[in-house]
């Protein structure tokens, strides 16, 4: 794939692919993953997440609306925060229940988000601890077998100390046994770390994926004014590495599809989105 003649590719590397060779990966990676004797995607359960949608949807009126277009563009979950869902976390496991859905993961701090979690039927928790309270919100989480996973996210000139990076992100874990990874593969790469190596340094502690697509100018350019992301399979981002990776390290959890800010037609969106993993036989 280093041998592509356009200039817009940048060098494996630097850990992204351009958009060509994105192309490329739909076109002919998929059938050769699919045909691995190795393969074993059904251990996989492709999300949705809710910030995808309309963000004026986010209140108790819409989530019946965000819930049955997550059933129809062809997703078996979703992520949320219990204020954008606004419904008791048992109504939401009700409703879930009813179109064969599963609310995968609630972001929340530890306080608001493991109750509501267990409540809700999510087993995972995305979240931050502080260093000194890690064991105390580890054990909380496990009484109703609850993950505790950190998402690197890139941060701001007047917040410095965010968890940005690989090497953050492997830092924190290390300082916080019991916390598990949720990598982001398009901040990582917005942030200069390379989404591929790092689920692979990760291994077992990487429990949940945001799955999320960047341009080819915004890799390692954090600050730049504008849109950061864009529809997953549009970008260059090296999915069919992630998809190797992932495979590589016996991954078990769910794959949540993450846009960040939403397309003018979010469900048109979705369904492509969908359609993406689909030909890596996700």
């Amino acid at each position: 794939m280093n041998s592509s003649p356009h200039p817009e590719r940048i060098n494996r590397r630097t850990f992204i692919g351009g958009a060509v060779a994105s192309t490329v990966a739909l076109a002919g990676i998929p059938r050769t993953l699919a045909e691995n004797p190795n393969v074993q995607h059904q251990r996989w359960r492709i999300g949705h997440h809710f910030w995808n949608w309309d963000h004026a949807w986010n209140n108790a009126a819409f989530l019946d609306r965000r819930l049955q277009l997550t059933k129809e563009t062809g997703y078996a979950g979703f992520e949320a925060k219990p204020a954008e869902i606004g419904h008791p976390p048992g109504a939401v496991r009700e409703k879930c229940a009813a179109l064969g859905l599963t609310c995968a993961a609630i972001g929340a701090s530890p306080k608001e988000g493991i109750a509501y979690a267990a409540a809700a039927g999510a087993g995972i928790l995305r979240t931050s601890v502080a260093r000194e309270e890690t064991q105390r919100w580890v054990d909380a989480a496990g009484e109703h077998r609850i993950i505790l996973v950190v998402h690197p996210h890139v941060g701001t000139r007047d917040a410095p100390g965010a968890v940005e990076t690989r090497e953050d992100l492997l830092r924190y874990l290390d300082e916080r046994p019991g916390v598990f990874a949720c990598p982001d593969t398009g901040h990582l790469a917005l942030c200069g770390s390379d989404p591929v190596q790092t689920i692979r340094d990760l291994g077992r502690r990487c429990r949940y994926i945001h799955l999320k697509d960047l341009p080819a100018h915004r890799i390692n350019n954090k600050h730049a004014p504008g849109e950061k992301f864009c529809e997953l399979g549009t970008g260059a981002l090296d999915l069919a590495g992630v998809i190797k990776a992932l495979e590589d390290i016996r991954y078990e959890g769910w794959i949540m599809v993450e846009r960040d800010s939403r397309e003018p037609d979010y469900v048109r969106s979705a369904r492509n989105m969908r359609a993406v993993l689909k030909k890596f036989g996700c």
